[in-house]
């Protein structure tokens, strides 16, 4: 073998362990995240101790929010609730995928959930996806801020174990939170300006990156551009949104809005919608999961 052969073959094999070591790197989960998730199974296994209304009050932060579906405080929501036993009311789930931003203040989890009322005839077993918004608390422990699910009918399929959601070349400024978060509020805004003008389904696919998510009640999440774009052409091909709050974290990299929505045809529709949004190195917002939770009738 020639030297220079040696020299070509010892140069890719340095590209393919740098490749390697960058897609390793993508997919690695950091502490933060890990922790987050930690959190999570451990307010499963509290619902199943202590009930799912007790464990939510347990994990919620204290400002936590629900959709009625203008905000209204979760936790006193939940204090209306009669506690029930997880031998009545049997609630699990899992964390299956999530991601935090790079300062650890903000993060989000997703992954299927399993619910059976044994107080009634029927136990056939609800399946759906929930979606929970965590933020860091000043005592360092992360709690629930928001919390939303979709039913589906039949388990959610996620692959196997957990895995951050992936998203390359992540943004690295220096912009701070507010800043960001006005920059998020207006990619929302911008989302919601096309929605009217445009069809959900032309919109949204303009904003997606290729792993993003949509959870919609009633169905298995829709996953990628092209499927989400295609299910909302033939599932909102009227509809309006209107933007309500937007948070970004520290470094600027991560964030969530939610507001309300009105789907005219072809079924009509209103209710709440919270999105997970993404900023690439360039600093543009990619809408990586949405998820519509209707005012029920």
């Amino acid at each position: 073998m020639s030297r220079r052969m040696a020299s070509a073959r010892a140069a890719a094999a340095l590209v393919t362990a740098l490749v390697a070591a960058l897609v390793s790197a993508q997919g690695a989960i950091p502490p933060d995240l890990a922790t987050m998730a930690d959190t999570e199974r451990e307010f499963a296994r509290t619902a199943v101790v202590k009930g799912w209304r007790d464990a939510f009050l347990d994990f919620f932060a204290d400002d936590a929010i629900a959709f009625t579906p203008a905000p209204a405080s979760a936790k006193d929501r939940l204090r209306k609730q009669p506690s029930k036993p997880f031998s009545e009311i049997e609630l699990v789930w899992e964390p299956r995928l999530g991601d935090v931003a790079t300062s650890g203040d903000l993060g989000w989890l997703t992954g299927p959930s399993t619910s059976i009322n044994h107080t009634t005839k029927d136990k056939t077993p609800r399946h759906g996806c929930y979606l929970s918004i965590w933020r860091k608390q000043p005592d360092g422990r992360w709690r629930v801020f928001i919390d939303v699910g979709a039913d589906a009918p039949q388990p959610v399929p996620f692959g196997a174990g957990f895995t951050r959601m992936a998203f390359g070349g992540r943004y690295a400024g220096t912009d701070g939170k507010e800043a960001a978060g006005k920059s998020l509020a207006a990619a929302d805004r911008d989302l919601n300006a096309r929605i009217a003008a445009q069809g959900a389904g032309r919109a949204f696919a303009s904003a997606l990156a290729p792993a993003s998510r949509l959870h919609r009640p009633g169905f298995t999440p829709i996953v990628g551009p092209d499927a989400i774009a295609t299910w909302l052409n033939v599932h909102a091909t009227t509809a309006e949104a209107r933007d309500g709050a937007a948070e970004a974290a520290a470094a600027g990299d991560f964030g969530y809005s939610y507001g309300t929505f009105d789907i005219k045809a072809p079924k009509p529709q209103s209710g709440a919608y919270v999105r997970i949004w993404n900023r690439d190195a360039s600093g543009r917002w990619w809408l990586m999961v949405d998820v519509a939770q209707p005012v029920k009738q």
